[in-house]
């Protein structure tokens, strides 16, 4: 009796144990993890779908040339349609990957007994992999669990002969590739179950199951040959004759299931360990690899000698394992990609179940010693993850993981008084720059404005206030707004050591400064050039002009162009043609614009300036000019 207490009160303080460092590292140091381009597109069309009515049918871009499907924009909308703060999506996802853990616990003890189940639980706890695939809004982070909740259905119905559960196993089975590809893995482990144990008999759940599947395909195969019939050729061609021997796809399973070669992904490669986690983590990654071969092979063993299908969910669970485990490097062991560590994330679960196996092992000491090795290998990679956390914090790792989301966020909310935020970034298309979709999420339900601080400054109406937030202090918009705009305040925002701050202008619109007036020059798309100026420095002669943005806006894309002449000459020397970032335009706005010339001499010079909408390339008419006028507007003499 006593010894069954002291059992029962090793595998409470064991689960406490797991889900504590299952916890503290998913869901702790908040806000430290990447928010980069894939989190931040991601992030728009979750908020986009759940908030502004605008359904996905089309996912991320991926490695393989073909967009994803979009079922992780649909799953993202549910943490999105709570919160539009992205933080609340990955911490989401951080309870999911906690949950991911206690559900493996829960198999194994389940199939196998408490000494597996705390062995797997541990390892599964503090797996590098599994906690920074856990932190972030990437749809691979939603492998694992996906993965788990898989292989739940498959014993639970399996062994209750039910086919609801089977149903739901085989949707997860067909949807998990619809949130990243590298779910596809699920499919012949699936396949395998079937056969082997005769679940054609519950033909009518199983073909429920699939047929729901492939009914969240619908939208994306329907958008696919509606619009881009060549991405169905690519993705075709992915096994074909693309397709090379990738033995990589060996050497990155393996990593990722001994938790071997993380380091990359938060802390650059110069990273370096301090005693004791420079001897103590090796030690653990191959206690840990020697864990899952021998589990391995024992499960292919009992397979192998099983004479009929099992029926107990140790059987059937020994009996699933190892196609689970296996079906990942096989599947990517042709590719026409490189194969990369996140690619094996849905096995994960799997080679950790195989060396908690070893603890099933019919030898009286073999729970007890691997649930220890487990213990220590949890308490080493979990202290080397929380340290590489902590790292990052504060601190620029060069090469390692890019400004955590806390920072950006801390600034926004800085900046969230009330007035327009006016952000000047290396962009302004959330398409395809990060900045400017990370922006379009943390001010998604707040006034604010895109611009390409390359190219363009823009300013409030007069006598109205905005902040404008600039992200690089070597954007020439920052330069331009300190000579330009009517500044009243002005502060500098940190980031991590070793990155350069953010900087937010309060600004009051108003007359323009140091810019030569003009009689205004009325464009057909609602711009009116009102002033402009030209200085030589360097060598370098640079134009400045000033525009207001009138009630006559016509909404398009439109860019600028500036062409350099000789005073008398009819055929421009130079041209420089730059975005004006016309979508975030409104009535009243004023727009500074800038072009850089390099002439070979002195001058006299003159310009032509005026618009063209982008891509069309059609020029922007003057108001009231003739037809054959070639819509530029001239400016000069410089000397």
């Amino acid at each position: 009796m006593d010894r069954q207490r002291a059992l029962v009160t090793i595998e409470t303080l064991g689960l406490a144990l797991i889900l504590a460092l299952a916890g503290v590292l998913r869901l702790g140091w908040v806000g430290v993890h990447s928010f980069g381009y894939d989190e931040a597109r991601i992030s728009l069309s979750a908020l986009q779908m759940a908030r502004g009515g605008q359904f996905a049918s089309v996912g991320m871009p991926s490695s393989t040339g073909v967009p994803n499907p979009p079922g992780f924009v649909w799953l993202m909308a549910l943490p999105f349609a709570l919160s539009p703060d992205p933080l609340v999506a990955s911490l989401w996802i951080g309870a999911l990957g906690v949950l991911t853990t206690l559900g493996l616990w829960y198999l194994a003890r389940r199939a196998w007994g408490p000494w597996p189940a705390l062995a797997v639980g541990l390892l599964m706890a503090s797996s590098p992999f599994a906690v920074f695939y856990s932190r972030s809004i990437w749809s691979q982070d939603l492998m694992a669990p996906l993965a788990v909740l898989w292989a739940l259905l498959a014993v639970l119905g399996v062994r209750k002969n039910s086919g609801p559960l089977l149903a739901v196993h085989l949707l997860i089975a067909g949807f998990a590739w619809q949130v990243h590809y590298s779910g596809i893995v699920l499919l012949p482990a699936s396949a395998w179950l079937v056969l082997r144990h005769r679940l054609w008999r519950r033909w009518p759940w199983l073909l429920a199951g699939t047929g729901m599947a492939m009914l969240a395909l619908t939208p994306f195969a329907y958008r696919l040959l509606r619009e881009a019939p060549d991405l169905l050729l690519a993705l075709g061609s992915l096994g074909g004759d693309g397709a090379r021997f990738q033995p990589a796809a060996y050497q990155r399973w393996i990593e990722v299931g001994a938790g071997a070669n993380w380091e990359w992904l938060p802390l650059g490669w110069a990273w370096t360990w301090p005693p004791p986690l420079s001897w103590a983590q090796p030690v653990a990654q191959l206690l840990t690899g020697l864990l899952i071969v021998i589990g391995l092979g024992s499960l292919i063993r009992s397979v192998a000698l099983a004479r009929q299908a099992p029926a107990s969910e140790s059987d059937i669970l020994s009996d699933l394992v190892p196609v689970w485990a296996l079906a990942t490097p096989l599947v990517f062991i042709l590719s026409s990609t490189p194969v990369y560590h996140q690619y094996q994330l849905a096995a994960l679960p799997a080679l950790l179940l195989c060396a908690a196996a070893t603890a099933a092992l019919p030898w009286r000491w073999a729970g007890p010693t691997v649930a220890r090795l487990a213990l220590f290998v949890a308490l080493t990679q979990g202290a080397a993850t929380a340290m590489s956390l902590e790292a990052n914090r504060n601190v620029l790792q060069p090469g390692g993981m890019g400004t955590p989301l806390h920072h950006p966020r801390a600034a926004i909310e800085r900046l969230r008084d009330g007035t327009p935020v006016y952000v000047h970034a290396g962009d302004d298309d959330p398409a395809y720059d990060a900045d400017a979709a990370g922006m379009s999420v943390l001010l998604w339900d707040y006034p604010h404005r895109l611009v390409d601080g390359h190219s363009a400054l823009l300013l409030p109406p007069d006598g109205a206030r905005a902040h404008l937030f600039f992200l690089f202090p070597d954007l020439p918009a920052l330069s331009m707004a300190h000579a330009q705009a009517h500044v009243e305040a002005a502060h500098s925002l940190p980031r991590r050591i070793g990155e350069p701050p953010y900087t937010a202008l309060t600004v009051r619109g108003g007359p323009s400064r140091g810019l030569q007036p003009v009689d205004p020059v009325h464009l057909e798309n609602g711009a009116v050039l009102v002033g402009w100026d030209a200085t030589w420095r360097d060598g370098e002669l640079t134009l400045v002009t000033r525009w207001q943005i009138t009630e006559a806006l016509r909404p398009n894309r439109y860019h600028q162009f500036n062409h350099l002449y000789a005073l008398d000459g009819e055929t421009p020397l130079l041209v420089v043609d730059r975005p004006t970032s016309s979508l975030s335009w409104q009535t009243g706005d004023t727009l500074i614009t800038w072009a850089t010339f390099a002439p070979e001499g002195p001058g006299p010079y003159r310009f032509e300036v005026g618009m063209y909408a982008y891509p069309g390339l059609e020029r922007v008419a003057l108001q009231g000019a003739a037809p054959d006028d070639p819509a530029a507007i001239r400016l000069g003499p410089v000397e």
